[in-house]
């Protein structure tokens, strides 16, 4: 199965070809379009600020909007194993009816950046692309389908925790600061900005990373796949102590970042979601059949005419495809935005 993989430029990896300069092309009109439905989406919201409500009752309209968060379109669980978290959700929504405006949510999304999705290769991705494109497009068609039976809409809030992966993996601020900003630049070059935010934990009062780097939480010993996973978002190989020490702290932190979220959570009244299966909250797939975190490689494409199929491709699955890339710089990348939807490089 040959798949086409955009990657940022001088990212590329010799030991696979380059992509065909017609697939390219093709393949960036099918992104474009992409971009404009989400453009399209959110100008509409714009256009229905004026509507503050709906003329359904709550409750019927919380079980309808239940329904919309639970369809397979946003979630790949069955409603069987999701059956234990719609009372709570149905809760949540009710409450946000009531106080009426925008529903909000918030998702947890990653730490500022991603993992190389080449084997062998341990360097960090800080740039927004095509992931975070598809990322939106999701968001765009769900504002859709909320404004369809609430008008209002929705808040939708990209939660980047990377102060965690500054306590955990000592990924600089300076470099996931800048993967948000760019984010920030992605979502107002697409319009959004009216409907999606960046919530980033470095810029919330009271945080602090100057922390001592120990663990108070005993961890097992890692597997050779579990160590593997703790090099692949350090950036860098090391000892199986090391390993083991860094997923203690990285449980620990993400402990203390729940806290540090929550009363931010409870004063906006907002939904949380996860990208994966989890016992106290809802999943909402990154991209068009995700079930997977985003942060572990980088989304490739398998086009069908006019219709794509998504690929997360990471170092435990690039093995399955044949994967022909292409370096590609998106605008809101670029310290001058552009007109075009990406410039290409194919030598």
């Amino acid at each position: 199965m040959t798949i086409i993989l955009p990657v940022p430029h001088g990212d590329g990896d010799e030991r696979h070809p380059k992509a065909p300069k017609e697939c390219v092309t093709s393949l960036l009109a099918i992104l474009d379009q992409r971009a404009q439905a989400i453009r399209r989406a959110f100008s509409q919201r714009e256009m229905l600020d004026h509507q503050t409500g709906s003329s359904t009752h709550p409750a019927e309209l919380a079980q309808t909007l239940t329904g919309l968060l639970t369809n397979r379109s946003f979630n790949y669980l069955s409603q069987k194993n999701v059956c234990h978290l719609l009372p709570g959700v149905r809760q949540n929504l009710l409450k946000q009816i009531d106080r009426g405006g925008p529903l909000r949510f918030f998702l947890l999304y990653n730490g500022g950046y991603r993992a190389s999705p080449f084997p062998g290769r341990l360097s960090l991705l800080f740039e927004p692309d095509q992931t975070e494109l598809m990322l939106l497009h999701q968001v765009a068609l769900l504002s859709e389908r909320v404004r369809a039976v609430y008008p209002p809409g929705i808040n939708f809030s990209v939660v980047v925790n990377n102060g965690v992966a500054n306590r955990v993996n000592d990924i600089p601020l300076s470099a996931t600061v800048g993967y948000a900003q760019r984010l920030r630049r992605m979502i107002a070059n697409l319009d959004a900005s009216s409907s999606v935010s960046v919530l980033l934990q470095s810029e919330l009062t009271g945080q602090d990373y100057s922390l001592p780097q120990k663990s108070t939480v005993g961890f097992p010993p890692l597997t050779d796949a579990g160590h593997r996973v703790v090099e692949r978002f350090l950036g860098r190989q090391c000892a199986p102590a090391e390993a083991q020490h860094r997923a203690a702290l990285y449980l620990e932190a993400e402990a203390q970042w729940a806290q540090d979220l929550a009363p931010i959570v409870a004063d906006s009244y907002a939904l949380v979601l996860r990208q994966v299966a989890h016992p106290k909250m809802l999943s909402f797939r990154p991209f068009p059949g995700g079930a997977i975190r985003i942060q572990n490689g980088s989304l490739a494409f398998q086009e069908n005419g006019q219709k794509i199929a998504c690929r997360l491709i990471t170092t435990q699955n690039i093995s399955q495809f044949s994967i022909n890339w292409f370096s590609c710089v998106f605008p809101w990348s670029a310290e001058e935005n552009t007109a075009q939807i990406a410039e290409c490089i194919n030598d």
